[in-house]
C-alpha cells in the first residue's frame, strides 16, 4: 500500500503509472520513492517484459539488490 507522497506528483509519473495499469499493475503497489522519486512496484518486484519495453522511454536504469532474506529486490531509476 503506498503512502500519499508515494502518488504519482507529475505529469511523468501519471504517464509511468498509467502504462503500468494498463499492463495490469495495481495503483496501490505503484510507488514513486525518495527525493529522486525511484519506481518500486509491490514489494521489490521485477516488471514484466512488456511493461519494461513500454516504459523504456521512462526508466534511466533497472536496479537490482541482492537481499540475504528477500532474495532480489528490483527498482527502476526514472527520466525526469
Amino acid at each position: 500500500m503506498r503512502l500519499e507522497n508515494e502518488a504519482p506528483q507529475t505529469q511523468f509519473e501519471t504517464e509511468v503509472e498509467n502504462i503500468l495499469v494498463e499492463n495490469g499493475y495495481d495503483k496501490k503497489d505503484i510507488q514513486f520513492r525518495d527525493n529522486d522519486r525511484y519506481l518500486r512496484v509491490g514489494y521489490w518486484r521485477y516488471l514484466s517484459d512488456k511493461a519494461l519495453d513500454q516504459l523504456a522511454p521512462y526508466i534511466k536504469e533497472v536496479v537490482d539488490m541482492y537481499d540475504d532474506d528477500c532474495g532480489t529486490l528490483w527498482f527502476y531509476r526514472l527520466n525526469h
